[in-house]
């Protein structure tokens, strides 16, 4: 494997580190009898260029609602993860936005999926766009929320035998 993925999207780069993808790929839904998984994505963004590295993420925790096809984050540790680890790094690293699983070859996100990403963008009390992946068994899927449309923007798709 690579040291991570690169998504380029509008001149900006998004990078996913090797530690986010190996995690990641533990949760793959390969299993007829697999329930889906997430968790939050935090990492850093350059103010200058706007670039982003996501160097970590949450996995399913205790509370969170986990079926075959459905992944709620329940779980307050999610929140107190973040909290150490934007503590931690004396305040440089922000919540990136959402992952999950899907039990599909290509992932594509849901009604749910939309609105919950929607709801997070609109309850933000700063302008930052939002990133969110869904992976699935054949590929990593990302989108963004920018802030002003509240839309879905797909910014690309990586299928995992490319890596």
């Amino acid at each position: 494997m690579s040291n991570g993925i690169t998504f380029t999207f509008n001149g900006k780069k998004i990078k996913l580190c090797q530690n986010v993808i190996d995690t990641m790929l533990k949760y793959i839904q390969k299993e007829i009898n697999s329930k889906e998984a997430g968790g939050i994505l935090v990492g850093k963004e350059n103010k200058s260029n706007k670039n982003i590295i996501i160097n970590h993420i949450t996995v399913p925790m205790l509370e969170d609602k986990r079926k075959y096809n459905k992944f709620i984050r329940k779980d307050k540790k999610h929140v107190e993860v973040f909290k150490n680890l934007y503590k931690r790094s004396k305040k440089t690293l922000r919540y990136i936005g959402e992952w999950h699983t899907h039990p599909e070859a290509t992932p594509n996100f849901s009604e749910i999926d939309l609105n919950n990403w929607k709801k997070i963008s609109k309850e933000s009390d700063n302008n930052n766009n939002y990133y969110h992946i869904i992976v699935g068994y054949d590929a990593i899927k990302i989108w963004v929320i920018e802030s002003e449309e509240y839309s879905a923007k797909l910014i690309g798709t990586i299928f995992w035998k490319e890596i």
